[in-house]
């Protein structure tokens, strides 16, 4: 079974961002390069696992270095099972770190949500 991609011509993650969204829910969305070298903003959707393949750990970054690259073959696949799949490459330290950082952040304000949202449930 062939999954389409989840992020239509994206090729490589340049940005992550935690942000709220109208209702407070929390969503992570990415900043990926396109084939034809443009950016474009992506809402990962609900449920996404997304899985990241880089060295362990992560080669420290020294003062005054712009960037550190990561080793070809680094990527973050994003997949909802069974039904889509991307793998966008990793290719700075920054970068990978910044995702990591993000998702971590969204799974903490995601849980922190739903509790708030079931408090006012049980008090309507």
């Amino acid at each position: 079974m062939k999954l389409r991609p989840l992020f239509q011509a994206a090729e490589c993650l340049q940005t992550t961002a935690l942000l709220f969204e109208g209702d407070g829910r929390p969503a992570l969305y990415i900043c990926a390069q396109m084939r034809s070298v443009r950016h474009r903003l992506y809402r990962v959707p609900e449920g996404c696992v997304v899985t990241i393949q880089a060295p362990h750990p992560l080669p420290p970054m020294k003062d005054g270095e712009p960037r550190v690259f990561l080793p070809t073959g680094s990527k973050a696949v994003f997949e909802l099972p069974g039904e889509s799949r991307t793998a966008l490459r990793l290719i700075s330290v920054r970068i990978c770190r910044e995702l990591l950082e993000a998702i971590e952040a969204h799974a903490h304000a995601l849980s922190a949500w739903q509790a708030a949202f079931k408090h006012e449930e049980g008090a309507a």
